[in-house]
């Protein structure tokens, strides 16, 4: 076979081997490259330029058409190649041709800084590279996923205490205001007082001055005084504190600014890592299904029921469960239609995740009572939350491969 050959323009003239092709790589890297170099959005607006009806995809639906299109040469697979090469083009001109030890160092330093994209696509085209050096770079991108979920559930437990955070700085804040309604018709109050007492004493200086008795007159005169001065300093008390519960307020409208910052801060964070959560469990099921069959195949799901928890949040489960793997379905707790339509989803199921938190006793009864007759896997949750769910779900994994 003849290798074909081009000049390289950072190596005076000499002759370098080409540069690998994305269809001449080794099917079980499409998939890492597709989750590592490319987003979901450009992954979408390669199949646009081709036609294909993108928006009725979900996310890892378009990854599996765009990696299952790049194990032989093809519009889509040319497409994205030339696309790689001109996204990562600084990348490729600086490392593509580096010799093994030198490209595995900065290799090193990449990962350490969390820049690897653009490197990682010229690695992997890189023809003086040899296999194991590939295999170590493959294996590193790999476990970037195991680190990822674990990070996405510490995000999420931040995100929690950052919510209880702000909740108290609201309660706190809306005291303040209350206190702040209250000290302004004090003070309205005081206002009304001293206008009246003033009236009061305007009329008894007109009476004072007309009168043949003043002495009397003129007492009342020094105590409304002693008592406009009392009220006074009353007043100028109450607008302290006034002043004070203001500035208290705006601080705390602060803090609540900032907070709301911090948590849409984590809720992206979050979000990001689910995405890229699902993104490499799929590549996982789908590198799987390669080595398997040979050719991508479709796996099958094993079937999950949820028995309780918070039907509000039924979206997130299915989405997080099928993520995982699992085929889903969902039963509220509810028996006043009795215990058949749960006896059913019970023969259904491969595993029952019941919740203690927000279901009924007889659910959670019937639950405890059929699966062991039906010879079903359950787990009692604590916590219905996504992430309790996700928490069982890993460690069922684990003991499943363990």
């Amino acid at each position: 076979m003849i290798m074909k050959t081009k000049i390289n323009s950072c190596s005076a003239g000499l002759l370098m081997p080409e540069r690998k092709k994305i269809w001449e790589l080794r099917p079980n890297l499409h998939c890492s490259i597709c989750g590592t170099c490319l987003s979901i959005e450009e992954q979408r607006q390669i199949l646009k330029k081709m036609k294909v009806p993108e928006k009725d995809y979900r996310d890892y639906e378009i990854h599996a058409i765009v990696a299952n299109n790049l194990f032989r040469e093809n519009m889509v697979s040319c497409m994205i190649n030339a696309y790689l090469d001109k996204k990562y083009r600084v990348e490729i001109a600086r490392f593509g041709f580096l010799e093994e030890a030198k490209l595995m160092m900065i290799w090193r330093d990449k990962m350490a800084e969390g820049d690897i994209c653009g490197l990682y696509w010229a690695v992997l085209t890189n023809p003086l590279l040899p296999e194991e050096s590939i295999n170590r770079v493959v294996g590193e991108v790999h476990m970037l996923s195991h680190l990822n979920g674990g990070l996405c559930r510490q995000e999420r437990m931040k995100l929690k205490r950052l919510a209880e955070e702000k909740q108290k700085y609201v309660v706190r804040l809306r005291q303040c205001r209350s206190r702040e309604k209250e000290l302004a018709a004090e003070l309205d109050a005081a206002r009304i007082c001293i206008a009246k007492m003033e009236r009061q004493l305007q009329e008894q200086n007109t009476r004072s001055r007309s009168s043949e008795d003043g002495q009397d007159y003129r007492q009342m005169l020094n105590s409304l005084k002693i008592e406009n001065n009392e009220l006074r300093l009353k007043l100028e008390e109450l607008n302290r504190k006034c002043q004070d519960y203001k500035e208290e307020s705006r601080q705390l409208l602060r803090d609540n600014d900032e907070l709301e910052k911090q948590v849409r801060q984590q809720k992206e964070a979050i979000i990001q890592l689910c995405r890229e959560s699902k993104m490499m469990a799929r590549c996982q099921a789908l590198d799987s299904g390669i080595s398997a069959g040979g050719e991508a195949g479709e796996i099958k799901k094993r079937r999950l029921l949820l028995v309780g928890g918070n039907s509000g949040l039924n979206n997130h489960y299915r989405d997080l469960i099928n993520g995982m793997g699992w085929e889903f379905r969902h039963h509220d707790g509810c028996l006043n239609g009795g215990r058949q339509s749960l006896t059913e989803m019970l023969k259904w199921s491969d595993l029952i995740l019941c919740s203690l938190d927000a279901n009924s006793h007889g659910a959670v009864h019937c639950v405890k009572e059929l699966a062991p007759k039906l010879h079903k896997e359950y787990r009692l949750l604590g916590n219905s939350s996504l992430s309790g769910i996700s928490r069982a779900l890993a460690e069922q994994s684990d003991t499943c491969t363990a």
